[in-house]
This record gives C-alpha cells, structure tokens and sequence, in this order.
C-alpha cells in the first residue's frame, strides 16, 4: 500500500467542474485584478469565521508582515513569537525591524506555554503573535486575559487553523488582527499562494487595505508607503467553491484524527497530541511525538508511508537567523519536540482503511523493537517523582548513577563496549543522546530527556552525549561488571568476533 502524507489530487477531483466554471467567466470577462469574486470571497470569509472585515492578499506571509506594520510600533518595540512555529510567523515581525521575543511552549499540546508567556512580558512587549499549530488552540480564555493586564496586541495567527473553535468562537476572531494562509495544502487552499487579514478595526481595515494596495485605495492616490499584495480573482473563485465544503472536510480530518487516537492510544511510545477541552481542532495536522521518531519516520517509509515534520529545526536554531541571537535557554520544549515530533498523514479523502494500516505498521515497528516504558507518577506523600521500571526482562543485578556532568553542555562520555550484559538507562535529571553501534558497525541513536528510558543491548559500543547541564543518570545492569569482559578500544570492539550476528533492537 502507498500512503501520501497529503494527497491534492483527490480534492481537486472533487471540485473540478465547478472550479473550470468559474475560471471560464473570469476568462470570459478578463476580471483578473480585483474582481468581483474577490469582493464576493472576502465577504463570504468574514461572514464563515464570524469577523468584519477581511481582507485577501498575496500569501500568508505577506498577511503577517502587514498585520504587523498595521500596528504602527517603534523598533524598539518587541513581539512575542512561540518558538516551534514556521518561520513566516517570524518573518512578519523581522521585516518590520522589531524585535522577535520567543516563548516556550507546553510540550504535549503544542500550544505557548502561558506561564513562560507571562514572564518573557516587559514594558517593551507591545504584541503577541498567537499560532493555532496544526489546528488546535490553546486557552484563549487566559490569552485575553493576559493580553487585557498588560495592554498588548493580540494577532492571531490563523494559518492552519480555518474553522477550529474555542467556545464556540472561531479562529480568527479574538485578537486585534487576523492572518490566514491559503496556500494548496491548508484546510482551506487555492491553487496557488493567497492569503487574508481579518480585523473587527474600521480603522486597521482602511489602513490594510491601503498598504497591501501600493498605498492606496484610489488608483494614484498614495497615501502609504504600501506594497502590491493582492488576491487574485482566479484565487478568489477557487477559494470561494472550496468554502462550501469546508465544514465538510474538517469533520473528516476529525473523523480520521479520532481513529488514528483509537488505534495509538494504548501504545506507550507515542504521545497523541493534548487538545483544551474547550477547543474543537480541525487538525491540519496530525502530530504526535515519540523519542523513536526517526527510526519510526524511516521503517514507515520502507512501508509506503510518507510522514513529514512540523517542524525539524526549531525558530532559535534556523541557520539564517543567527544574527538576530536568540537564546535556546527558556526555549527547550520548542527544541525537544522537534527532535520528536512526527506528523502523520491527514486530509479528508483519507480512507479509515488507509490509517488503520499507517497505525498498524507504527505499533508493529514498537513491537518489533526491544523497548521498555518507564512510568512515573508524581508522589503524594512528598514532593517529587516516583520512577517505576516495570516489565524488565532480566533480574537487576547491578544499580548506579552517572552524575558530574555539570563542567560543560555537550559534554561526551562513554566509549566503552557493554559485552556480556544488558543496561537500561533512566534519565533522572537533564537529557541525554545516546549512541549504539553493534560489530558491524550498525548505529542506532537515541535522545532521551527527563523521566525517559533507553534500553542498550549486550555487545554493543556506547557513547553518552550530554546535552544539558547537571544531567544524572540512573543505570540497571543484569550482571555484576566483575563478570564482564572489557573491552575499551572501539576497533577491538569491532573485531571481537564471538557473536558476530548480534544486531541492535534497543
């Protein structure tokens, strides 16, 4: 079977008489440049998501980059960004020479985390732009909330999030301002770029429509410095067509969202996503997260299944915006989940047959690895964590940390075989990469944080690599070291020929 992760032409299919339709009369009449379905699309849009104004413009991009200069701020002003979102968010304040503050997020949801939102405040934050990822939302009840206390901006970042609700309330319709893309693969896509701003602002109307129009309302008339940033008509229409289903197609995606959660939910190495229970998702996205992330994406490809990730390199550690030095510390869940985070395959026409075999694969690619779940519970009679190993497959015989590695971050340890015995590693503290290579060289790589486990084999090379400060580890061993043969020259390793047909399954 061959699974795409998103399959365009089934919905084009569906569409595809009335889209020709509608293309014919723009053809016929040469409407191109702000026609009438545009007008008709704008209404239309304002109307589904419950807003005034909307506004169609050339890409999400460009939606996000006038929303921002829409406000009028200083550039000693600053916004805060959620660190795992596309950097297009980013880029609509970067291009307007004020200044990205990022925010940590809650790992399980996806969603700003609302505590570190709070801190990261200053007298110069002047906005927050607020990302509804893969379709979901967070707590807009505290949003509003902080924003009011500390007179900020709300922008809503709306881009993968067309339809979804909070109380009943749609997306888009909270904030100051609010940024929709229509890119093909969206909920809501044209068949090019095209993207929207909505606003309940008389003001901000008058003042978007003017600067995604070279300035101007009337022709020649400049009243800004603008840009040329239109919706085209053909878009228009496309977009226009596609609105009639989109209720209909989002049920889907949440249809297919709920059998993908009943056939993982009993697999403990895969976090489903955390949805606000006042929040109805339309999930453009399906992501889940699990520390096997790439081992899974890869036997899943061998399998016909294309996943993507949304997305690998977190905001702080895009190559191209070094020079704005962003810092990694108070961002780390942004960071982790990127190294974790798969997302499944997910648009309407998907077929329950198609997800039951993608679920089927992922839970057989866990059984066929030799993996043991840790699990922990927050204890009641004092503060703390209780880690409970259960189900080990061999009798503990040996149990030690491995501290001191509070000298330097990335810190290496290990090279050094474990040969005749198994360890099962727990991450009390910190978090941890660790790397196994059996005789043939074969390597499996593995980052573990907090509360996470990692079972390594007998016959295997292991290195350590720290990736956080005052990192300890808890190791269980099922044989004394006395009994062990030892061997400390990774080449020997590799030319110790007793078990030559071990292969790693950790």
């Amino acid at each position: 079977m061959n699974i795409q992760f998103l399959d365009l032409q089934k919905n084009v299919h569906q569409i595809k008489n009335e889209v020709l339709c509608e293309m014919d009369t723009i053809l016929d009449n040469c409407d191109f440049i702000q026609g009438k379905k545009v007008e008709e699309f704008e209404q239309n849009f304002a109307n589904y998501i419950g807003i005034k104004h909307f506004i169609g413009v050339g890409n999400g991009t460009d939606a996000l980059e006038i929303a921002v200069k829409t406000l009028g701020l200083a550039e000693e002003d600053e916004i805060i960004v959620q660190g795992n979102t596309y950097i297009a968010t980013c880029l609509g304040v970067i291009n307007n020479n004020i200044k990205v503050v990022l925010c940590d997020i809650v790992p399980e949801s996806h969603m700003i985390d609302l505590r570190d939102l709070e801190r990261k405040i200053t007298p110069k934050t002047k906005a927050l732009i607020l990302v509804h990822l893969y379709g979901l939302m967070p707590d807009m009840d505290e949003i509003i909330t902080l924003c009011k206390k500390n007179q900020l901006y709300l922008i809503e970042d709306c881009a993968q999030a067309h339809g979804a609700t909070y109380k009943n309330q749609k997306a888009g319709t909270f904030g100051d301002i609010c940024c929709f893309s229509f890119y093909p693969g969206k909920n809501l896509g044209a068949f090019g770029d095209g993207g929207g701003i909505g606003t309940n602002n008389d003001f901000y109307n008058e003042k978007i429509r003017k600067l995604a129009n070279l300035g101007c309302k009337i022709k020649y008339h400049h009243e800004l410095i603008g840009r040329n940033s239109r919706l085209d008509t053909l878009q228009a229409a496309i977009l226009n067509v596609k609105l009639k289903y989109i209720e209909d197609w989002n049920l889907k995606r949440k249809k297919n969202a709920q059998i993908y959660r009943d056939h993982l939910k009993d697999n403990p190495f895969i976090q489903l996503p955390l949805v606000d229970e006042n929040c109805v998702p339309v999930y453009h996205l399906f992501v889940i997260r699990t520390d096997y992330r790439d081992e899974l994406q890869q036997y899943l490809v061998q399998h016909g299944i294309t996943c993507l990730i949304h997305y690998p390199i977190s905001i702080p550690e895009i190559k191209g915006l070094e020079s704005l030095d962003f810092e990694k510390k108070g961002v780390e869940n942004c960071i982790m989940n990127s190294k974790k985070i798969l997302s499944l395959p997910m648009y309407p026409e998907l077929e329950e047959s198609e997800i039951k075999y993608v679920c089927g694969k992922m839970n057989r690619f866990f059984t066929e690895q030799n993996l043991i779940k840790l699990n922990s519970q927050i204890t009641e009679n004092k503060p703390g964590i209780l880690h409970n190993v259960n189900n080990l497959e061999f009798d503990c015989k040996r149990i030690f940390y491995i501290d001191s590695f509070e000298d330097s971050e990335s810190d290496t340890r290990g090279y050094h075989a474990i040969m005749n015995f198994n360890e099962f590693v727990i991450v009390i503290q910190g978090s941890v990469q660790i790397e196994i290579t059996n005789q043939k060289n074969e390597k499996i790589s593995h980052t573990i944080e907090k509360n996470e486990t990692c079972f390594i084999p007998k016959l295997s090379w292991l290195e350590y690599k720290i990736l956080k400060l005052n990192t300890i580890l808890l190791v269980l061993a099922d044989e004394i070291y006395e009994k062990s043969i030892c061997i400390q020259n990774f080449q020997e390793f590799l030319n110790f020929q007793e078990f030559l047909n071990f292969t790693p399954n950790g």
